[in-house]
């Protein structure tokens, strides 16, 4: 109930702003590509004895939106495959967020909140699990700085066991989150602001009844329409 609740709320959302945009020919957009290397460690201990206490990813983030000048339809795709270090085993951990509403703040920063369907397991490790996710990202600063910051409530079918995984709250299942800090660039190529740049930053999880933490490095691109048409 609670996540068919947010998916409705979303799409009635972000369907009414885009009406009002095509109706008025102000339609804008952006969109933001990250690819990223994460690694986190157990930091309750909690995972040692299952050979887990370790987990790392790489993988891509796209994500995009259009609407008018200030509300848009956010979507977005993350894809990130790795291994359990100890145990070996294969890891992944993918969603789908065709759902979602985006704020757009200044040039090129933006706010967003989605919502979709995703997928994650470790062989040997973690259960494989459909996962519910409800994902909100902010992309802030337009110049050489810029902030990047992610986070991720998940529900989980399929795994029992990893169900009640998050010890800090009873409204998810599983938690996910990244802060970081991109020194880049930032272009005005023919009216369409742009940047890039390397990050470095923090990443957190929590599973299974267990904390994880460590650090995520990465390069990431934003472009946007001109703010004002």
């Amino acid at each position: 109930m609670r996540l068919g609740s947010i998916i409705v709320g979303l799409a009635c959302l972000a369907e009414s702003r885009l009406a009002a945009a095509d109706r008025f020919g102000d339609v804008n957009g952006g969109a933001w590509l990250h690819y990223e290397l994460s690694g986190v460690h157990d930091v309750d201990r909690r995972m040692t004895e299952a050979k887990s206490s370790e987990l790392v990813l790489a993988g891509v983030r796209l994500h995009g939106f259009i609407g008018n000048a200030r509300v848009g339809l956010h979507l977005g795709l993350d894809l990130a495959a790795g291994s359990t270090l100890r145990a070996g085993g294969f890891a992944y951990d993918v969603a789908l967020l065709p759902l979602g509403v985006a704020v757009r703040l200044g040039t090129t920063s933006v706010i967003a909140l989605g919502t979709g369907i995703g997928a994650s397991g470790a062989i040997g490790t973690l259960d494989d699990a459909v996962t519910l996710p409800v994902e909100a990202t902010a992309e802030l600063g337009g110049g050489r700085i810029r902030v990047l910051a992610r986070a991720r409530a998940s529900f989980v079918a399929g795994a029992p066991g990893r169900q009640d995984g998050a010890p800090t709250t009873r409204l998810a299942d599983e938690l996910d989150a990244t802060l970081g800090l991109r020194i880049g660039h930032h272009y005005e190529s023919f009216g369409f602001p742009s940047g890039n740049g390397y990050f470095v930053g923090a990443s957190y999880r929590e599973l299974m009844g267990a904390r994880f933490a460590g650090l995520v490095i990465g390069y990431s691109i934003d472009l946007a329409t001109p703010r004002e048409r």
